[in-house]
């Protein structure tokens, strides 16, 4: 019989349907290849009796008629997403002995659906970084190149799917964190629309940018996960009523008439693969329109005086008071003091400081309403290319993974890192990137064509 973790998420879906095989069969090959490929520290949290009773749960329900979209798919959960009764970290020190009492929506929506919960795999502390290199609990390796990160920060999330140690994977974009580690690890990624999935339950960095999302061996596989996390959330304000389609059925594979913009900003490095990329959609039908957009290169110092002032708000929740790490001290300002510096590494430290700044009296006019207009600028350079086109494309990040010993001395804030990830961010389009690290992006509300350009580009060889 073929290794069941060598099968995509679909093909698993089709050969449960069929009874070639169980959930607890594919659990079972699935901790195994976790266990066999741990020195990754694709996970900071496993959860094997978990799955096998999920698992086990799962094929009696498909034994009765009654198996969900994602019936017995075993998944992996990065550690941002709270999860009832199993540890959440966000990789961080001070949550190391969080267990949540409650579910995230997202998750608990895949939990609906059949799927099956392997464990939550490691991230950037709080989500901050590209390369998993701030993570508490250590770095992931990039199964490709173990001398290599596999981008953030959901790294370890695109690391378990990349090793075969899952089907498919959440994760979590703020400034390009599923579209990065997903270039850097030859693995598919989505973000949808900001609003179509609840971030009820998901530990916030910054409010207006974060969203969930998925990791996948192929843009299909994307698909049917996503289409299971969105739907609207009463539990959160920002969560979307807009109906959501059965997208992995939109997947057409043709372009034939799109048209499809080339930023010239986002072309400025470009990978290996980039001139056949071009070649291959003109193949295919498409008409190619050069668009300007003209404020990308404001786009990271916006993004990080907006995600450093919203995250200065968010993680002030952490003192030691209610639940996490607490280090004690002789006043209550003292335990706060030592709960926060023992808690929260040197990067989220740095970024903590920086909003605080950001947001106070001087620098909030200074700084953050600056940045905030700029955003809207770059807004409105999506909305004007978007009356010209269907969709852009560019690489996602025109980049080699950096090696693990080059993110610790700082290669991970190059200018290229996350340039071409960071707009779309700001302005909660829907993006994606192929598992040939190549980029679509969308506007507003219209994932199901982001989705479908992502699987046509998927098939170049």
């Amino acid at each position: 019989m073929t290794d069941l973790t060598d099968l995509t998420l679909s093909e698993t879906l089709k050969g449960l349907a069929e009874k070639a095989f169980s959930s607890v069969e594919v659990t079972t090959a699935y901790l195994k290849k976790m266990e066999e490929k741990r020195h990754l520290n694709a996970y900071i949290t496993e959860t094997p009796e978990v799955a096998l009773k999920m698992a086990e749960e799962s094929d009696n329900r498909r034994a009765n008629g009654q198996a969900g979209k994602l019936e017995g798919i075993p998944m992996a959960i990065k550690d941002m997403f709270c999860t009832k009764g199993i540890r959440t970290t966000a990789a961080s020190r001070i949550l190391s002995n969080f267990i949540p009492p409650f579910e995230s929506t997202t998750t608990q929506k895949l939990w609906d659906a059949g799927a099956v919960c392997l464990g939550k795999t490691n991230t950037d502390e709080f989500a901050m970084g590209s390369s998993t290199i701030t993570s508490y609990f250590g770095v992931t390796k990039n199964p490709h190149d173990e001398t290599r990160v596999p981008g953030g920060s959901s790294g370890g999330s695109a690391a378990a799917v990349a090793a075969h140690m899952c089907a498919g994977a959440t994760g979590t974009e703020t400034g390009g964190s599923i579209r990065h580690p997903a270039s850097f690890c030859q693995v598919s990624g989505f973000k949808p629309t900001y609003g179509r999935c609840s971030r009820y339950g998901v530990i916030a960095y910054a409010s207006s940018l974060d969203e969930p999302g998925v990791l996948g061996r192929s843009i299909e596989d994307c698909a049917r996960m996503i289409e299971v996390m969105m739907g609207h959330d009463p539990k959160d304000s920002t969560s979307s009523h807009r109906d959501v389609p059965a997208f992995h059925t939109m997947l057409d594979k043709t372009i034939k008439g799109m048209k499809i913009g080339i930023p010239k900003e986002y072309t400025e490095l470009v990978p290996d693969n980039w001139e056949k990329a071009i070649q291959f959609l003109k193949d295919e039908g498409a008409q190619l329109v050069d668009i300007d957009m003209p404020h990308t290169e404001e786009a990271g110092m916006v993004y990080y005086v907006v995600s450093q002032g919203e995250a200065t708000t968010n993680l002030a929740r952490y003192d030691g008071v209610r639940y996490g790490v607490r280090e004690e001290g002789k006043t209550l300002d003292e335990m706060y003091m030592n709960t926060r510096m023992a808690g929260f590494g040197q990067e989220v430290r740095n970024r903590m400081i920086l909003g605080t700044f950001f947001t106070s009296a001087k620098g909030y006019n200074d700084y953050f309403v600056p940045a905030q207009k700029m955003r809207s600028l770059i807004k409105q350079d999506f909305d004007r290319a978007f009356e010209k086109v269907d969709v852009l494309f560019s690489p996602a990040v025109p980049i080699k993974p950096f090696t693990i010993e080059e993110a610790k001395h700082g290669a991970a804030k190059g200018r290229f890192n996350d340039n071409y990830l960071m707009p779309s961010c700001l302005t909660g389009v829907p993006a994606g990137c192929a598992n040939n690290g190549l980029q679509v992006i969308g506007r507003m509300w219209d994932d199901a064509t982001v989705l479908k350009v992502l699987d046509v580009v998927e098939m170049m060889k």
